[in-house]
């Protein structure tokens, strides 16, 4: 090969080397881009989860002690129709 040849085809690589680099560099740039849309995304998504507790704690603020005050209910209903089941056989041995 000559000397011009040479040269030739060393430019060549290198102008394709300049161009897979430029390619790689736009791709990371891109990348990044969409890590901190992602991560801009995300911590949207949170905030909102946090929004959307808040707002069912305040559409529901009993929600917990509601519970419990029916369970308190059905105990005592519970308690009174026992003793309503258990009269009438008490009355019969009477």
């Amino acid at each position: 090969m000559s000397e011009e040849t040479e040269s030739v085809a060393n430019r060549l690589w290198r102008d394709r080397a300049q161009l897979r680099e430029q390619e790689r560099n736009e791709i990371q740039a891109r990348l990044r881009i969409a890590e901190e849309k992602i991560a801009i995304l995300m911590a949207e998504n949170d905030r909102l989860a946090s929004e959307n507790a808040r707002l069912r704690a305040l559409n529901n603020p009993d929600a917990g002690s509601a519970q419990t005050e029916t369970e308190l209910q059905m105990e005592a209903l519970k308690g009174a129709l026992m003793s309503l089941i258990a009269r009438p056989a008490d009355s019969l041995n009477s």
